[in-house]
């Protein structure tokens, strides 16, 4: 939101001598955050508007011509290059000794010989770009309106000099994303009275009544909808202090009846729409929910495919407008319009903001609509537009108003004592100060006995209970008045809970493997699972919807976080980076029940990649890639860091290589998956070269973590060892072995490592060569091999018998 203060001084009076920035700064403090000043002018000294009485071709140059030209108290010949001047046009001229926008000075010279004393100025010689131009005035000299007087100051009369205030307002405050509104907080801060327009409308004798129709299917997302009939509609360009103001506002003037909408809404701060009545089937407007994949064409020439959930405006045969945010072309005022539709509404905010994003589209309208407007100013608003457009003699206006106001705005009524404001923001102010404020902003007071009522005006949505009437009185007697206090609560000291020491531990553990932490959004698309080879009807699918996502790309909410990891392989490989080590610890979200009836499960999961070279070739040594022992060094490094002994398994996990897919798992419970993912997969990712992956469940891990290690005596007596190797079925897996040497190996045992694992020509056909070291040690003394005899007897025998295992 821009306000030019020149076009405030119309509503109160701003005193143009004061430091502005030191207003735009008590503004600030006062909750209307003033985020740029803007010097408009300061730099144009020097240019009057003249007349052009001849035009004679330069003697010695073709793209020249002499112009002679009505300074109004003198005649000057002015030499230029412009293409687009015509005798009896009024333009700027610079004239000798003028200034100009960025430090250019204009002097008296000769142009191939011919004397000129000065130069004619375009718009962009007083600082406008072509965003806030007419198409006519993008090119060429600025041409002004014929009735412009001679020999003046052309950036007085174009009203070019001024200060404007840009503001980053907060959404809470809609009443303030208008001049009227932005007008209340400057008299209330600079102790002046505010003024407002005084709006009439001078209706003809044809009644609107038979003309037109408006109607009201969704009255919840349309709580209001007036319309007025304009008559004998002449379009053409608007004012110039109309057009300037709009600029100074960001607004691009277009013609009358556009701008004079715009002006309206910058000035009260409601949105208007004006339809040509001609295209209007029925002459009849209707607030409806657009149908699935109803279709139709913005202003901006672009086709827009809407859903059942977005409010449009249309006639009886076609969607008219996108209500709240942009007309549509079918119903556009042309210069060829005679009789118009104009339209004030009140449209739910949160319905306006999602068609928004759905669509990207954004314009000035939605912006004031999505922070939720007030439906009791419809009718204030629509006048003053058809009371403007009546003023520049641009059209007659019928008799009457259409109004459709199912539910009326209810009246807020705060009741508050002075004692609970002043405990409230610790002051003492008084109840009398309390009042004159409240008033000044418009706020009615009601007074019974200690209590007061405060009537709250209808555009004042933000304000519903007592603190916002606490926080209107302090913003406004000053914060910087409010004395500083210690709270009394008693404070204590904060410290990291289990969880977040466990997810440091990881990260430290992980970061100091070689691995770099990423954050990535927690959005996902279903068609990543399908990439991940995650089969229809998996758990991962089952992902919490969002209904106003950021992007198409990104509809729901992510179930794994291998998906987004790829997401940031993808664009280190196209970069040509060689080498990738990430992992993220993040939340993922499981629906209990779709739709949601209550909030997702949140689970954290610890999700790493490796990808590329593992060392980089530097001589003598040569490069080396990551491999399956890297993922699982990386997981075995982080289980051990935590204290965690675990079982080794093969994993099913769908994105994983059948052949090189492991899992660690605890009393049944799944604590991570890791392996090289499918190499499907990586096709379908488009990457070059194998991915080494990992996922832990912290639900799972979070149980068994033990960050204080265990304490045992050093052990006084020697260990004994002995390795054993065993021909195995190619069935028996490596955790079954270990189980049974664990279970017959007695208390003795102390360690079992497998340290080798051979299949070849010495090994007979279906089975593998597992060796595995043993070590005993006893805190009573030194083992003997008599000792360790009958448990590795037993172990033999309990092999051979369960799964078919012969001794070497």
């Amino acid at each position: 939101m821009k306000s030019s203060l020149t076009w405030m001084q119309d509503y109160v009076d701003v005193d143009m001598n004061q430091d502005m920035q030191a207003f735009a700064d008590k503004l600030t403090i006062a909750g209307i955050p003033v985020e740029q000043v803007e010097y408009w002018g300061t730099e144009v000294k020097k240019v009057k508007t003249g007349k052009i009485l001849q035009i004679d071709k330069h003697p010695d140059a073709d793209k020249l011509v002499v112009c002679q030209v009505d300074m109004g108290d003198e005649q000057l010949q002015i030499v230029t290059a412009a293409t687009n001047v015509r005798v009896g046009q009024v333009v700027p001229v610079a004239v000798h000794g003028a200034h100009l926008p960025g430090g250019t000075k204009i002097k008296r010279s000769k142009l191939r010989g011919v004397l000129s004393n000065g130069m004619f100025c375009s718009a962009h010689e007083f600082g406008f770009d072509d965003s806030l131009l007419l198409p006519e005035e993008r090119e060429g000299i600025w041409i002004l309106p014929p009735d412009t007087p001679l020999g003046v100051d052309a950036a007085d009369y174009l009203q070019v000099r001024d200060v404007v205030y840009e503001y980053e307002l907060t959404a809470n405050r809609a009443d303030c994303f208008s001049m009227v509104g932005l007008s209340r907080e400057f008299a209330v801060l600079s102790g002046k009275e505010a003024r407002y327009p005084e709006i009439s409308v001078k209706e003809c004798d044809t009644p609107i009544d038979g003309k037109v129709k408006v109607s009201i299917d969704d009255d919840e997302l349309c709580s209001r909808y007036t319309a007025r009939l304009l008559l004998n509609v002449k379009i053409g360009k608007s004012p110039m202090w109309m057009q300037q103001r709009l600029r100074k506002s960001g607004v691009r003037p277009i013609n009358n009846v556009v701008d004079a909408t715009n002006y309206t809404m910058i000035e009260l701060g409601i949105p208007l729409h004006a339809y040509d009545y001609d295209k209007v089937a029925g002459h009849h407007l209707i607030a409806r929910r657009a149908k699935a994949n109803e279709a139709m064409k913005t202003l901006d020439d672009v086709d827009r495919t809407l859903t059942d959930n977005m409010l449009v405006i249309a006639d009886e045969e076609k969607a008219c407008c996108i209500a709240g945010i942009m007309g549509g072309m079918d119903s556009e005022v042309t210069d060829q319009t005679t009789t118009v539709i104009l339209e004030c509404a009140s449209f739910k905010g949160s319905n306006i903001r999602h068609t928004g994003r759905m669509l990207g589209l954004r314009s000035e309208a939605s912006g004031r609509f999505e922070r939720g407007l007030d439906s009791d100013s419809c009718i204030n608003s629509i006048d003053r537009c058809a009371q403007l457009l009546q003023e520049m003699g641009a059209c007659d206006v019928a008799k009457g108003v259409v109004d459709v106001y199912p539910k009326p705005q209810a009246t807020t009524r705060i009741a508050f004592t002075a004692a609970q404001v002043n405990k409230f923001l610790g002051t003492e102010i008084t109840e009398a100060d309390m009042v004159h404020i409240l008033e000044t902003l418009q706020f009615g007071i009601e007074k019974d006995g200690n209590t007061l009522t405060a009537v709250v005006p209808s555009y004042r949505g933000d304000c519903t209970e007592m603190p916002d009437i606490a926080e209107e009185v302090a913003r406004v007697y000053g914060y910087e008045n409010i004395p500083s206090t210690r709270p009394a609560a008693p404070i204590s000291k904060g410290e990291a809970g289990f969880h977040h020491d466990v997810g440091e531990k990881i990260s430290s553990i992980l970061s100091s493997s070689g691995l770099n932490e990423t954050v990535t959004f927690s959005f996902m698309h279903p068609d990543q699972l399908k990439k991940l080879l995650f089969k229809d009807g998996d758990a991962v699918y089952n992902a919490v919807p969002i209904l106003n996502p950021i992007t198409e790309d990104f509809p729901l909410m992510r179930t794994t976080l291998i998906p987004t990891l790829m997401d940031v392989l993808v664009r280190n490989q196209a970069v040509k980076n060689p080498s990738v080590g990430i992992y993220e610890i993040a939340p993922v979200y499981r629906p209990k029940q779709l739709p949601l009836t209550e909030l997702p499960e949140q689970e954290f999961y610890v999700t790493g990649l490796l990808y590329g070279q593992r060392t980089a070739a530097e001589w003598p040594a040569k490069a080396e890639n990551y491999d399956f022992y890297d993922v699982k060094g990386l997981v075995e490094a982080v289980l051990q860091g935590l204290g965690i002994q675990a079982d080794l398994e093969v994993s099913d996990w769908a994105p994983l290589h059948p052949g090189k897919a492991a899992r660690y798992v605890k009393d049944g419970k799944v604590l991570c998956d890791f392996g090289e993912l499918h190499p499907k997969a990586v096709d379908n990712y488009d990457v070059a070269g194998p991915v080494y992956v990992f996922e832990m469940h912290m639900d799972a891990i979070l149980p068994l973590v033990n960050l204080l290690p265990d304490y045992h005596k050093v052990a006084k007596f020697p260990a004994s060892s002995r390795d054993l190797a065993f021909l195995a079925p190619l069935a028996t897996t490596n955790a079954d072995i270990v189980d049974v040497i664990k279970e017959d190996g007695g208390e003795n045992l102390e360690a079992v490592h497998l340290f080798d694992m051979y299949t070849g020509k010495q090994v007979p056909q279906g089975y593998k060569s597992l060796a595995y070291s043993l070590v005993f040690r006893s805190e009573e003394g030194t083992l003997t091999d008599a000792d360790i005899q009958a448990p590795v007897d037993a172990i033999v025998k309990d092999l051979k018998e369960k799964f078919g295992c012969e001794l070497r």
